[in-house]
């Protein structure tokens, strides 16, 4: 029986953190700031633009490192200073999309062989749809997925259920036979809420411990533990010769 695999994109599908991190930089240079640690911009990456712009602004510089909102939670930044901050990292980043960004190993491979085997696949992420849809054109990696949702998409985002469901729709599978497959609380809530089963991977942004805390269906520690993983949890058939 046909099977629907989401995928998170930063992190899950592509490792895209290093570009994300150098254009927060590039931006927080334009804005006559000082850098910020790597790790400090990357443990705000998946909760959307606005939240990672917010997050860096050098309006909160003084707030740091202990003080800050939570992530998802609303930010001291005025409108107006956030929207332009918001407008000048899709420049920064947009000019240096895939320098260093790439698939995982086997990631790509192993996308093909599930929609050679008729699976359908989607993308369900909270960055943008367009540096989305940009990014996989770039590297080669458009004809897996059938369904690709960004945080912009729809008038919700994860840890919201309803892009997941939504995709599950428009797959036109039923929420049982899917599985949401992330390395984030986002991916890994939103499908508990959706009532689907999760697949959280960790060579994302969130060490073990902390994922296996929020009680995943599934987790894998590497790339090529995934396909196994995918076809116990689902019962998928591996194609002959596959």
């Amino acid at each position: 029986m046909k099977a629907g695999i989401l995928f998170d994109f930063d992190g899950t599908l592509v490792d895209t953190f290093d570009d994300i991190v150098q254009a927060v930089q590039r931006l927080r240079l334009r804005l006559n700031s000082e850098p910020l640690s790597s790790d400090e911009i990357r443990r705000h990456i998946g909760w959307g633009i606005r939240n990672l712009i917010s997050q860096c602004h050098p309006q909160l510089d003084p707030l740091r490192p202990h003080d800050l909102p939570a992530d998802g939670e609303s930010l001291p930044v005025p409108s107006s200073e956030l929207e332009h901050a918001v407008a000048l990292f899709r420049k920064e980043y947009a000019a240096f999309l895939i320098v260093h960004t790439r698939p995982y190993p086997g990631i790509e491979s192993l996308c093909r062989r599930l929609t050679r085997e008729g699976h359908g696949l989607g993308i369900v992420s909270n960055k943008q749809e367009r540096f989305t849809r940009q990014i996989l054109a770039r590297l080669g990696m458009v004809d897996p997925f059938a369904v690709v949702l960004g945080g912009d998409t729809l008038p919700t985002r994860k840890p919201d259920p309803e892009p997941l469901l939504h995709a599950a729709r428009q797959l036109r599978i039923p929420r049982e036979r899917c599985v949401m497959v992330g390395d984030s609380r986002l991916d890994i809530e939103a499908a508990r809420a959706a009532g689907i089963h999760s697949c959280a991977v960790g060579w994302g942004l969130l060490p073990e411990e902390e994922l296996l805390a929020l009680g995943p269906t599934r987790f894998v520690h590497k790339p090529e533990a995934l396909e196994p993983c995918l076809r116990e949890l689902l019962d998928l058939k591996a194609a002959r010769g596959g």
